[in-house]
């Protein structure tokens, strides 16, 4: 009796010693079980490389000698292996997630017809692209370069030099004149080269349309008229089109595309023609500057120059 008693005691104590052990091994699997789940639901995130971009680099296509360097590209369109990243006002520093080696490119980026809100690629800038290797949580300082394609055709509708406008007086009664260098006190008003054009109004309320004296071929499809301008009165910009005889879409009048702001200081414009020259077809085309002094104004001045059309 008393050895059965003794038996049974002896493999209860192990029975507990195998629980216990078993229920560690338990606790321990299903732990391991754990970590790997959450493992699977939250992987580790790749480290990107960033890229810093600060502005475009504008240089002279040699095949453009006549075309202004001046621009105004605001921000980068980017495309990692043809793949968009984002569109990003410069200076941008923004992230690339790769775990090699790759090509970037850059397209330059402009307000189209002045708003901050219809931005998109400039057509006739080059697009930059470099070829890098990835360098997680690290910053690539790159400088993008762009200048004009070889195969962009330019029109000089007004550089304002050789001492002529190319502008005429269609209505109100203040001409466009010249500022010029060689004159003291005009120096500080000319944006390039020897003379800009300068429409000066000292007559509250009264209106200056200008219209350029030589008419000119747009051709269908995208175009863009690109002027410098600085202003401390509003003015406006607009076409007129010229429709030969077989065409009976024509438009009778000056249509004014855009209005622009003052501006303190000199700035470049970009006026979209496509959608204008799309709905009036013509032989030819003029451009038109309207300006008007406010009431409360005693006097206002709107400075351009490098006026020109551009297309392929």
């Amino acid at each position: 009796m008393f050895n059965n008693i003794l038996r049974y005691r002896i493999a209860k104590v192990c029975m507990l010693k195998i629980y216990t052990r078993l229920r560690y091994v338990v606790i321990f699997v299903c732990s391991g079980l754990l970590w790997q789940g959450c493992n699977i639901i939250n992987p580790p995130e790749p480290v990107p490389t960033y890229i810093h971009i600060d502005s475009f680099n504008f240089v002279r296509n040699p095949l453009l000698p006549s075309i202004t360097l001046s621009h105004q590209i605001t921000s980068v369109w980017v495309y990692y292996n043809n793949n968009p990243v984002g569109v990003f006002d410069m200076p941008v520093t923004f992230p690339v997630i790769t775990s090699g080696t790759g090509q970037l490119e850059c397209f330059p980026v402009i307000a189209v017809d002045g708003q901050n809100s219809l931005i998109g690629q400039y057509l006739y800038y080059q697009t930059d692209t470099f070829t890098f290797s990835s360098q997680p949580g690290k910053i690539i300082n790159h400088e993008c370069i762009t200048s004009y394609y070889s195969d962009v055709k330019d029109t000089i509708l007004s550089n304002f030099e050789f001492g002529l406008t190319k502008f005429y007086l269609d209505g109100g009664n203040i001409p466009m004149t010249l500022v010029s260098k060689l004159v003291p006190s005009d120096d500080t008003m000319v944006f390039e080269g020897e003379a800009s054009g300068s429409i000066y109004m000292t007559n509250p309320g009264v209106d200056s349309s200008i219209d350029s004296t030589a008419s000119f071929y747009i051709p269908p499809g995208a175009a863009f008229i690109e002027f410098n301008y600085k202003c401390d009165v509003p003015f406006y910009v607009g076409l007129q089109s010229n429709a030969g005889a077989n065409i009976s879409l024509i438009s009778t009048a000056p249509y004014y595309i855009a209005g622009i702001f003052p501006s303190a200081t000199w700035q470049k414009f970009y006026l979209k023609l496509s959608d204008y020259t799309s709905e009036y077809p013509g032989d030819s085309y003029n451009f038109y500057i309207k300006a008007s002094l406010p009431i409360d104004q005693p006097h206002g001045r709107v400075l351009l120059d490098n006026i020109q059309l551009i297309k392929f």
